[in-house]
């Protein structure tokens, strides 16, 4: 009878570990199949898109130089990266370049290259990107080099460091997030650039 009893409390004791480990394993199953979820929801990782770091703002006064307006060509633009699908968002230099002939228009600035009087280009130096987080801030280094393509002589030499952070209430998908973090810093720093240039003296002759 003793015997009996003891068999009993153990299989008793056996069950409830089982159950436990079960519930475990449920748990963990769940968490798995929603992080799974999330990614399928966020898709793989993309290039930061030309629209988002266009500036979109129309200038009401012309630039001091008023030899700028509708005078900059767009010429090289290097530093950037190819995203990789399964790993971060980056900014790529077809995208900027895009980014940045169309904030030129908006500024009217661009001029094609034909009939263009000088000469802008652009190189992507430095992009910090958090690995980590619920607020990822993404700071954005650009160098821009503007010429008079008359006489090669330099108007505008100048690295512009941005940053902007995109926050978990933006997206709570860290992909996007992320993405949005890039996009927001080039935005931020094309900007910065177009204030400059309504800025310059015409002192390139």
């Amino acid at each position: 009878m003793l015997i009996f009893k003891k068999n009993i409390k153990f299989i008793k004791s056996a069950l409830s570990a089982g159950l436990v480990v079960i519930n475990l394993l449920v748990k963990s199953i769940t968490l798995l199949l929603v992080v799974s979820s999330m990614f399928v929801l966020a898709g793989c990782a993309t290039n930061a898109g030309t629209d988002k770091m266009v500036p979109h703002y129309a200038m009401t006064q012309p630039p001091k130089n008023k030899e700028l307006k509708r005078g900059i060509t767009v010429g090289q633009v290097t530093g950037g990266h190819e995203t990789n699908p399964l790993w971060m968002s980056k900014i790529n230099n077809e995208n900027f370049k895009s980014a940045l002939v169309q904030s030129l228009q908006e500024a009217n600035l661009y001029h094609s290259l034909d009939g263009a009087k000088y000469n802008l280009e652009a190189t992507l130096i430095r992009l910090h990107q958090p690995f980590i987080g619920f607020n990822y801030t993404v700071v954005c280094e650009i160098n821009y080099l503007l010429k008079n393509i008359a006489n090669s002589k330099t108007i505008y030499n100048k690295n512009i460091t941005t940053s902007y952070t995109a926050k978990f209430s933006d997206s709570p998908i860290a992909i996007v997030r992320l993405k949005k973090a890039n996009e927001g810093a080039a935005k931020a720093n094309i900007k910065q650039l177009v204030d400059d240039l309504y800025q310059l003296p015409k002192n390139d002759s």
